[in-house]
């Protein structure tokens, strides 16, 4: 352990990174206030006056336990208003009794947030059940023609989606937003670049490769704490921008609806995952820091095969463009573009994607979900990575 921090200290913990650290988190919250006040986070028709007051009566009255009176009363009023302005001939003017001030802004209102939302509750246990009666009727078949890949993963859809419901109303539009928030990645890939590029270059350059070579220390144990400070600079960095992005978004958003399944959010309705929108936010910080661990060895990598610091710094970035495109074809069905997802440690970084949909292949007839062939292809870059940064540092014991 002392080690270790001797080479967190030495290498990382200096007052550049650190203050690109601080420079960093101001503008990831700027970013967010920035796309919250842009109605990139929730709609502008909510944030405007009359309009802003009507929803939030309205989401008074409706959010909470689904029961018979929060659905009736969105249900009622729905159809009411559509009763009112189907024909075209309701008042422009200003009225009283009405929620945003306006008859159109109600329907509006119920229309675009809060009918759709409601119905999808509501009705999301059955549409469930008729994807499970669908998953029986083809796992019978696939049996049939001898389908084995097929038919385990219609197994895996009856054991993994029975028994859902979505027991609460809120607006999720927040926390949909957070999942999908990735411009603190790419701070946070700068600042593990420029914080880990020289982890080898500044020894080169002060002098000190041969009496580190020559060291007893100097083999396995000086390079694994050198990768080790990488990897916990990468877990430190990733943790204060997630729980600065959760905050933030907290704070502007709310923090209701936090405990609901994540199916509870439209968008993840064929979603494997069966935790809560909160656990799920955990396991993909969690997935980030495993991605940005792996990240760091490519700098280390680098450092390593260079003498003069600037030559990592460009080659990590230009390398970080190309992992990023790659991680871009997380969810593909095209299999070489697959394959080339999977080699990419950023593809980690995207697990929101990844948990959205049930993506995976057949194995030995068991069905095993894309995250976890993610994890397998990226235990083996990370020991690749290690065994040439090994060969090409100054770790080498005589």
């Amino acid at each position: 352990m002392k080690f270790l921090y001797l080479e967190a200290r030495k290498g990382i913990l200096r007052c550049y990174v650190l203050a690109a650290l601080l420079l960093f988190l101001g503008v990831n919250l700027l970013k967010i206030y920035g796309d919250y006040r842009a109605g990139e986070i929730r709609p502008v028709a909510a944030n405007v006056n009359g309009m802003q007051e009507g929803y939030s009566e309205i989401y008074e009255r409706a959010c909470g336990p689904i029961n018979e009176e929060t659905a009736g009363f969105i249900s009622s009023e729905y159809k009411r208003l559509v009763s009112l302005t189907a024909d075209g001939t309701y008042s422009r003017k200003c009225q009283e009794g009405t929620y945003s001030g306006y008859l159109f802004g109600d329907f509006y209102l119920f229309h675009k947030y809060f009918y759709p939302s409601m119905e999808y509750s509501v009705k999301y246990p059955a549409y469930m059940d008729s994807i499970l009666e669908q998953a029986k009727q083809n796992l019978e078949l696939y049996r049939e023609k001898g389908n084995t890949a097929d038919a385990a993963k219609s197994v895996y859809i009856l054991k993994h989606y029975t028994g859902r419901s979505i027991p609460e109303f809120y607006k999720y539009d927040g926390w949909e937003a957070l999942l999908t928030y990735d411009f603190s990645d790419l701070l946070i890939l700068l600042l593990l670049i420029l914080g880990i590029a020289p982890v080898f270059t500044r020894e080169k350059e002060t002098g000190m490769t041969l009496i580190l070579s020559s060291s007893k220390r100097g083999g396995w144990q000086l390079l694994l704490s050198k990768c080790g400070s990488g990897g916990l600079f990468a877990s430190v960095v990733t943790v204060l921008f997630s729980l600065e992005n959760f905050l933030v978004f907290g704070v502007l958003c709310g923090f209701e609806g936090m405990y609901s399944p994540l199916y509870a959010i439209e968008t993840y309705k064929h979603t494997p995952y069966t935790g809560t929108i909160l656990s799920c936010y955990f396991l993909c910080s969690a997935l980030k820091i495993m991605g940005f661990s792996i990240i760091t060895l490519v700098p280390t990598l680098l450092s390593a095969c260079c003498r003069k610091t600037l030559y990592p710094c460009l080659f990590s970035l230009g390398i970080g463009v190309v992992f990023g495109c790659l991680s871009g074809w997380t969810v593909t069905q095209i299999w070489w573009k697959e394959i080339l997802s999977l080699v990419s440690p950023l593809t980690l970084t995207r697990g929101w994607e990844l948990l959205m949909n049930l993506y995976g292949a057949s194995i030995g007839g068991i069905y095993v979900p894309r995250l976890y062939i993610l994890f397998a292809v990226q235990a083996a870059v990370a020991g690749l990575l290690i065994f040439f940064t090994r060969r090409k540092s100054c770790c080498k014991s005589n």
